[in-house]
């Protein structure tokens, strides 16, 4: 059986391999996912304000399992994600596209599923460990992992993604060939890290609309 040519993640190498255009204006859908609004109850704003003051603290310092699992774990919790939605962790996904074999090591996804059987992914976020150093291409591996989530649907709907590079986190959607990506998001801050649970919360609606509708 022939093998399938793979392909390294990089932004630049799956632009000109896939056709794909970035967008550099917010586009409407962009917009209106980012522009969630929502409140906080008391109990997670005291837990939000513990996490943000830590990560002001460490942000410089924690490796990637760390910023995973002192910060990033506590934003998820707060998202109140349940059924149907499934987080997976730290899953290697794969698909063909146009005969190239594209795989990635996804940080942390939202698909639904069943057990182990990811059915649906829809979003990617992938954490690096600090702004002043970091290894690889943190747009083309979540560019990657949407790539196969859009591949694997198969439906035209669009796929969300995220990148978290220290205490920025920077939200994505790839939409057909055409992809854009936000700015970002300071999560030390207290008001832009109850934005970005907004934002999560939001995706969740979304999500359930879609699975409705499917």
């Amino acid at each position: 059986m022939a093998k399938h040519k793979s392909i390294e993640l990089l932004e630049p190498i799956l632009i000109e391999t896939f056709g794909l255009e970035r967008v550099f204006q917010p586009t409407s859908l962009l917009t209106e996912w980012l522009s969630a609004d929502g409140e906080i109850n008391a109990m997670d704003a005291w837990l939000l304000e513990e996490s943000c003051a830590k990560l002001l603290e460490n942000a410089d310092s924690w490796n990637e399992e760390e910023l995973k699992m002192q910060f990033i774990s506590f934003m998820i919790f707060l998202a109140r994600y349940d059924k149907p939605i499934r987080t997976y962790y730290d899953r290697e996904i794969s698909a063909e596209i146009n005969g190239i074999h594209v795989s990635s090591k996804v940080d942390m996804m939202l698909s639904k599923g069943i057990g182990e059987l990811i059915k649906t992914p829809y979003f990617f976020l992938h954490e690096y460990k600090r702004e002043k150093k970091y290894s690889g291409d943190p747009v083309g591996q979540m560019l990657g992992g949407m790539l196969i989530g859009q591949a694997k649907n198969n439906d035209e709907k669009p796929i969300y993604g995220c990148y978290v590079q220290g205490r920025n986190w920077y939200f994505s959607l790839l939409d057909g060939k055409k992809y854009v990506v936000s700015k970002g998001f300071d999560s030390s801050e207290m008001d832009e890290a109850k934005q970005i649970i907004y934002i999560l919360r939001k995706l969740k609606v979304m999500i359930d609309e879609r699975i409705r509708e499917s």
